[in-house]
């Protein structure tokens, strides 16, 4: 795990300024050692923390062996070493990193070896030769990467605050502000960011610029599995079985490297499974470090369910906890919001940020999280409808009609499902009306700038399975999930890895019929049965979900005092409206609606002056 940036410019004294801030401000991503190289028009840094092969042979920029190419990387490959096996049997390696493998691979065959990769990566490669730039994301985007042009140079770089101008004023993207104020979630606007000329290469793909600056066609080299539904299979139990061993060796190939790793651990069905199957082959001499955070004595407090983790596997486990009883946002806002480069939806993302600073503090480089289990097993009270809809489309009543009664709706619920089955135009046109009606407290300038913005972006169809899950993956869900872990991993130092998004588990997962996902009113039921054995019956039985839950009305009640005083002359929403709003909070009258549109316009007004941005 490193930092990158990269510049194309005829301009040698820019380059020579930019590589010299992006080694600076790209320090905390890579501490252990860190490499230059440049050439006529091209300059290349890289900060590099040591995961695999901690000695010099992993140093980079890295040129390959026929000295064509010259790399910089960020990520892991957790099949490079059978990747070195399959295509270069007898080789002479210089080391055992997977930067090393990467580029004799692309040597032999080009784009090509990006299909065969098992891992994360943001990787840009400079063909001397040819004078190009290729530059690729991994399938689910778990590394970043950004891009700034300009008239005299191309910038790219693992984070935004190398390609900003801080003494300058910097443009916000009015509709990537103006949906996340109305919604919290912004994924599906692709390639955006929160700044006006700042862009992040869509995950999945590759492309080539050239040493004009001009850009080549993106390439998807993955796209997410759509199997048809008349070759969907009923999950018997030896898929379960298939299953069980994907998860497993997703989780154990993402145990490698050569410094000490650890895992985080809510007490929900997701992160348990990782923990179980990390401890199922630790030993009481040589047990995980595993974080926790929880809010004790509280309806939220998930302790009990984190002890039964502990109980099952014993010595093998080293728990380390943190009261998140004592977040409080005055402290810990700004710093999070430096972090993450983005305003981001709750107080959860400073809990996930106390985790790595318990394992910084441990000296351990790499945490295994339960993170893109929801979205793969559709965990979501929205996947469920969403399922019931699809199936009473297709007039499965058997299996609906008694589902939907195990699952406590509300009238209004069930109303909705039927709508999504029999008239899904309507359905979606409700969802969509709802979302633009969520704009009403958003400021009128930024309104207006907003809807200037062309936006394409179409809502899945209630009953559209397939649909759902890449709305999830490519817009809702994943993007923000993979930005916090990256952003605070990094910011101290440490890797963040996903076992559940090892693309080979969603290639298996979308062959299984929709109505494997949820029976007998319980949620992620093949994850459940999946991961039986290395659950506690506590955990498996379980039918609630959290997840590192941070009350956050509690939290604006406790310093509402702060919260007013950053959204007292905020530009970004209707002043009247958002008093109110904080009245409410203030004789504690408030609900989840008005803390949320509370805690995003605070954390917009707050990131926007951090960052010296405006409309």
């Amino acid at each position: 795990m490193c930092g990158i940036s990269v510049i194309l410019s005829k301009d040698d004294l820019l380059i020579d300024s930019y590589l010299a801030k992006s080694e600076k401000l790209l320090h905390h991503r890579g501490p252990d050692s860190r490499g230059v190289w440049k050439d006529s028009g091209i300059g290349m840094v890289h900060t590099r923390l040591s995961i695999q092969d901690l000695t010099d042979a992993g140093h980079q920029p890295m040129i390959s062996s026929s000295s064509k190419y010259v790399m910089v990387f960020n990520g892991e490959i957790y099949n490079h070493l059978q990747l070195r096996q399959k295509f270069f049997p007898g080789y002479c390696w210089r080391g055992h990193s997977d930067t090393e493998t990467i580029l004799e691979l692309f040597e032999l065959m080009g784009e090509k070896c990006f299909e065969l990769m098992v891992g994360m990566w943001a990787i840009v490669i400079w063909d001397k030769e040819r004078e190009k730039l290729l530059v690729s994301r991994d399938r689910y985007g778990q590394k970043p990467i950004y891009i700034r042009k300009n008239k005299t140079s191309l910038m790219i770089s693992s984070e935004i605050k190398p390609l900003l101008v801080f003494e300058e004023k910097n443009k916000v993207n009015a509709l990537m502000a103006a949906e996340y104020l109305a919604l919290g979630n912004y994924g599906h606007l692709g390639e955006e960011t929160f700044f006006r000329d700042i862009k992040q290469v869509l995950p999945g793909t590759y492309f080539w610029v050239d040493h004009n600056r001009q850009f080549g066609k993106i390439i998807n080299y993955w796209n997410i599995p759509i199997v048809k539904l008349k070759d969907k299979i009923k999950v018997g139990t030896k898929d379960l079985e298939d299953l069980e061993d994907v998860i497993r060796e997703a989780v154990v190939s993402q145990t490698i490297a050569d410094v000490p790793l650890g895992a985080s651990l809510s007490g929900g069905l997701d992160s348990s499974i990782i923990v179980g199957i990390l401890a199922s082959s630790a030993t009481t001499l040589n047990p995980i470090s595993v974080f926790t955070a929880q809010t004790p004595n509280s309806k939220f407090d998930e302790s009990p369910f984190v002890n039964a983790v502990m109980e099952k596997w014993g010595g093998r486990l080293n728990l380390f906890k943190k009261d998140l009883g004592e977040v409080r946002i005055s402290s810990k806002l700004e710093r999070t919001l430096m972090i993450q480069e983005e305003p981001f939806g709750d107080p959860s993302i400073i809990a996930h940020g106390y985790l790595m600073d318990m394992a910084a503090e441990l000296k351990i480089k790499v945490v295994l999280g339960g993170q893109g289990a929801d979205e793969l097993f559709r965990g979501y009270s929205h996947n469920i409808k969403q399922l019931f809809s699809h199936e009473l489309r297709r007039m499965n009543f058997s299996y609906t009609f008694p589902e939907m009664n195990k699952s406590n709706l509300s009238l209004h619920e069930n109303f909705r499902i039927i709508a999504g089955a029999i008239f899904p135009e309507l359905e979606r046109n409700l969802r969509e009306k709802s979302r633009e009606n969520r704009r009403h407290f958003i400021s009128q300038e930024l309104r207006q700038a907003a809807s200037q913005t062309n936006n394409s972006f179409k809502l899945a169809m209630a009953y559209e399975w397939d649909e759902g899950i890449e709305e999830s993956i490519k817009g809702v869900h994943i993007p923000h999930l993979v930005h916090y872990d990256d952003r605070n991993g990094m910011a101290r130092s440490i890797e963040g890895r996903m076992p559940f998004l090892d693309h080979r588990i969603l290639d298996l997962v979308s062959t299984f019929k929709p109505d494997s996902f949820f029976k007998n009113g319980l949620s992620k039921v093949l994850l459940r049965e999946a991961g039986k054995k290395f659950l506690p019956e506590k955990v498996y039985k379980r039918t609630d979900k959290l997840g590192f839950f941070t009350p956050l009305q509690h939290i604006l009640q406790d310093e509402i005092e702060f919260v007013s005083e950053i959204l007292s002359d905020s530009p970004w929403v209707e002043k009247k409206m958002i008093q109110q709003d904080l009245e409410m909070i203030r004789s504690r009258k408030s609900n989840g609606n008005i803390a949320e549109r509370v805690w995003r316009a605070m954390s917009l007004t707050l990131w926007a002056k951090i960052f010296n941005v405006e409309l």
